[in-house]
């Protein structure tokens, strides 16, 4: 349950999960266009995800992951992930969203919209 989180992950956590669950995609206007050109050392429409979403800069890894662990990824990535995209399993889904909804409201409702700090927004 997120209401164990401390409160600043809470904050982060609520709104990007619901994106997420959302598959939310903006709009690509120029801002975007160039802050993925300085982002990303090639030209982003020739990025592998696929093999981008294992990649990690040896400074941040901490530990390598395992063998397990990258069978564990993959299998979610390329299995479980679509099976939760299909009927009856989305309307789950709908309905977890529709609560994450109501714990942002309540958050944003019970501080006034002024909120702990600039991370709810």
């Amino acid at each position: 349950s997120t209401g164990r989180f401390w409160c600043f992950c809470r904050l982060v956590y609520m709104p990007m999960s619901y994106l997420y669950g959302k598959k939310f995609v903006g709009p690509i206007t120029p801002t975007i266009m160039a802050i993925r050109e300085e982002l990303y050392s090639v030209s982003y429409n020739e990025i592998d995800w696929n093999k981008a979403r294992d990649t990690c800069a040896k400074e941040d890894l901490r530990y390598p992951r395992s063998l397990l662990q990258n069978v564990i990824w993959t299998c979610l990535n390329k299995f479980v992930e679509p099976v939760l995209n299909c009927w009856p399993i989305n309307k789950l889904r709908d309905t977890a969203l529709k609560n994450l909804m109501k714990h942002i409201h309540y958050e944003d409702e019970s501080t006034k919209y002024i909120g702990v700090c600039p991370i709810n927004k």
